[in-house]
């Protein structure tokens, strides 16, 4: 598949157009692998209208940086710390290297690009790095960029369904280890090293692997606990493939008997459908979450479904729009977002169920092939 940056960083432009501003500044390493498709960026991005896209880095991650960037993406590098002008510089050429600190070259960028008014990704800025937006006079762009970001385009869903693709193989291969009664731990490392060896980034999110009344715990962190009798399983998983992220929750009973757990299971289910059928072009966000409440209210189960529907997904696991009861968010075309209802009963036991949805333009296509059954 052909990974198209590019794309990325011409919408972020039309959003410097749509504003008129002169410079873009992003601080959030979500937006900078949006922008490049850098892993685990660091530093900062400068987009301008005038004089290109730059990436400001520490000395120490130029050259790293310099492989994994866009060609037409200039990387500069800065000093991590006052005072280390002649530390390390050698790897560096000197036409690439900013004098000072992170500030100093953001602002030196600015300057000789006659940037006057800038947007900034604030709601990712740094406390140390609030004063130079500040003093800069940075329009807060935020809410914009993340409305940008939250509409895919085709390339972009290829990168989604590869992450689905990988988190599902390695699924498979992890829970072939139940009947060796495992720890929630070893299920856990089985997911990451299958997908590291697919290739992945690694998991899009710490895995989680409830056995028995952990199920319980929508944030479950693995542990030790093993899988020693039948009971139920919970396992939330997803991939990071090419900057994209998946997200996939299943529940299922191991072991002999479990029929009534089945059926809440079904019933989460049927729950999952209500929402899908809601969702479409033009749907309020909430509106698939309180379908959803209302299959599980038929066995008062709606009380302990604690969480919103599901969020978007796409450079970042949880991502606008959110599909929650007080969301404002309007769904688009092109949106990729989880449907993932449950319920909670606290010392008892859990379910959820999770799948990846595409919004068309007719209304949602399911994107996750796994069953949602597992036995």
């Amino acid at each position: 598949m052909e990974l198209r940056w590019d794309i990325n960083r011409r919408k972020l432009h039309d959003l410097l157009d749509r504003r008129s501003l002169d410079a873009l500044l992003l601080v959030g390493e979500p937006n900078i692998t949006y922008a490049t498709g850098i892993r685990e960026p660091t530093g900062a991005m400068l987009l301008t209208r005038s004089c290109g896209d730059y990436l400001l880095t520490s000395v120490l991650d130029y050259n790293r940086m310099l492989l994994s960037a866009p060609k037409d993406v200039a990387v500069k590098a800065f000093y991590r710390r006052e005072g280390e002008a002649t530390v390390g510089t050698a790897a560096v050429p000197k036409n690439d290297l900013v004098q000072g600190g992170l500030e100093d070259a953001i602002k030196g960028l600015l300057g000789s690009c006659n940037a006057k008014s800038i947007g900034v990704d604030a709601s990712w800025a740094s406390y140390s790095l609030s004063g130079l937006i500040s003093s800069l006079g940075a329009q807060d762009v935020s809410d914009e960029i993340s409305k940008v970001r939250a509409v895919k385009d085709d390339w972009e869903l290829e990168a989604i369904s590869a992450s689905i693709d990988a988190a599902e193989a390695a699924f498979r291969e992890a829970i072939d280890l139940l009947d060796s009664s495992p720890s929630e731990k070893e299920v856990e490392a089985a997911f990451h090293a299958s997908l590291m060896r697919r290739g992945a980034w690694g998991e899009s999110f710490p895995t989680i692997v409830a056995f028995y009344d952990h199920t319980a715990l929508p944030h479950h962190t693995p542990t030790t606990t093993r899988l020693q009798h039948p009971g139920p399983v919970l396992v939330d998983f997803g991939a990071n493939m090419f900057g994209y992220a998946s997200d996939t929750t299943r529940t299922l009973w191991h072991g002999v008997g479990g029929s009534e757990f089945v059926k809440l299971v079904e019933l989460v289910a049927e729950a999952q459908d209500a929402a899908i059928d809601v969702i479409g072009p033009g749907v309020e966000a909430r509106s698939p979450d309180l379908a959803s409440r209302k299959v599980l209210a038929r066995e008062g189960l709606d009380r302990f479904y604690n969480h919103g529907l599901g969020h978007g997904v796409g450079v970042e696991v949880h991502e606008r729009p959110y599909l929650a009861p007080a969301s404002k968010d309007v769904l688009e075309p092109g949106m990729v977002v989880t449907v993932e209802p449950g319920f909670y009963i606290p010392g008892v036991h859990g379910v959820r169920v999770e799948d990846m949805v595409l919004v068309t333009n007719k209304g949602a296509r399911l994107m996750t092939r796994l069953s949602r059954i597992v036995m």
